[in-house]
């Protein structure tokens, strides 16, 4: 049986362990660092919907689809990052790649942006179950939006929304991503859905190597 004094520096020893692990987890990079490649720069140069701070010094691509289980999960904690850094901007990347709903859904979006209203589409759709055309017309409807001019919109300028979506796809492929989420901070790619912590340890690196390019 042992006696108090050992159990006391066992206990010390077990929490220094806790410690250590936690300052691991939260040193530990985030993501892989690819480099300000012509791609990467031709990515987070890209004139796409915004959100987050449109002077930040550090700019976030994130490529979504809003059928995607992972990116509902994601959206709310990058958001979280960018708004508690208060000097990221965001860029988003429309790539539906879960079928015909999630093109129409991605087209609507983009179409409402005509109308200022793309964030407000985009985080309905987020928080919402199945996401289609009659969705993003209901988010849009719901922020006080026009839903025949949505409409007008998608006939008259519907050629360079789909244009805009196959420059999407491309730019998600020329940086190896397979699939979404897809995260662009700076020369930082995160794969997959990742919490608020991970985003803001990648967005304090990506402001480092920005900081130690200058």
């Amino acid at each position: 049986m042992k006696t108090r004094r050992e159990l006391l520096m066992l206990g010390g020893l077990l929490g220094a362990g806790g410690l250590g692990m936690l300052a691991v987890r939260t040193l530990r990079p985030v993501g892989v660092e690819i480099g300000m490649t012509s791609v990467v720069r031709a990515v987070l140069a890209e004139e796409r919907p915004l959100a987050g701070n449109p002077a930040g010094d550090v700019t976030l691509a994130v490529f979504t689809d809003y059928n995607c289980a992972a990116c509902r999960k994601a959206h709310p904690d990058m958001m979280d990052a960018v708004d508690a850094d208060g000097q990221v901007l965001v860029r988003h990347f429309d790539w539906p790649i879960f079928g015909d709903a999630s093109r129409a859904a991605a087209r609507a979006a983009l179409a409402a942006d005509r109308q200022g209203l793309y964030a407000a589409v985009h985080s309905a759709l987020m928080r919402g179950g199945h996401a289609d055309g009659a969705a993003a017309e209901g988010a849009l409807e719901a922020a006080g939006g026009d839903v025949p001019l949505l409409r007008r919109t998608l006939e008259e300028d519907g050629a360079r929304i789909d244009g805009q979506l196959a420059r999407n796809a491309f730019h998600a492929f020329s940086l190896g991503l397979g699939g979404t989420p897809g995260h662009l901070i700076g020369p930082i790619l995160v794969r997959g859905a990742v919490g608020a912590g991970a985003f803001r340890r990648a967005i304090r690196q990506a402001r480092a190597g920005k900081s130690g390019a200058s």
